[in-house]
């Protein structure tokens, strides 16, 4: 059977179809961006809990973790997964050039990067989690919005689930 729980035993808000959604890829947290997202997290955010996706699109990807719709637009959204890195700090020089970085934030007393697109569409923020990084990514291309507000979407979901992040 495929498992459907996460690593406390609470089950994903949609039907898993792969039986390696969990891998060598992002097993190095026990951290699940699909169950720590509560009702009120999701109200909390403008996220419509029935557009919950899987973030993975291939059986044993990198990613594992979850979409939603933002104010129920298919084209805002919100995402949050994970994958296994070790160190943020390399991840951030991995990535020179790719995501444009912004100062790192501190949220709970925990470091978090905060980087954005070329384009200043969307935002992510990257929190280590054991032996893996957290990143929230939030989308918003048809909203005539700033940097900084859609900053500020990543950010507020990353203070809401980021007591769960084990460190």
């Amino acid at each position: 059977t495929i498992r459907q729980t996460d690593a406390r035993g609470r089950p994903l808000p949609f039907t898993n179809t792969f039986p390696r959604r969990w891998s060598n890829g992002n097993d190095g947290t026990t951290y699940e961006p699909c169950t720590a997202a509560t009702m009120t997290i999701l109200a909390a955010n403008s996220l419509d809990p029935l557009s919950v996706k899987d973030a993975a699109i291939v059986d044993h990807q990198t990613a594992r973790g979850c979409r939603w719709s933002i104010n129920f637009y298919e084209s805002a959204y919100l995402s949050q997964i994970v994958g296994n890195q070790p160190q943020l700090d390399t991840y951030k020089k991995q990535q020179n050039g790719i995501v444009e970085w912004m100062p790192d934030i501190s949220i709970r007393d925990r470091r978090a990067a905060v980087g954005s697109s070329p384009s200043a569409t969307d935002c992510t923020t990257f929190v280590q989690s054991g032996a893996a990084i957290v990143a929230t990514r939030a989308s918003m291309n048809i909203y005539p919005l700033t940097i900084d507000e859609i900053c500020d979407k990543a950010i507020a979901f990353t203070r809401a689930t980021i007591d769960q992040m084990p460190e």
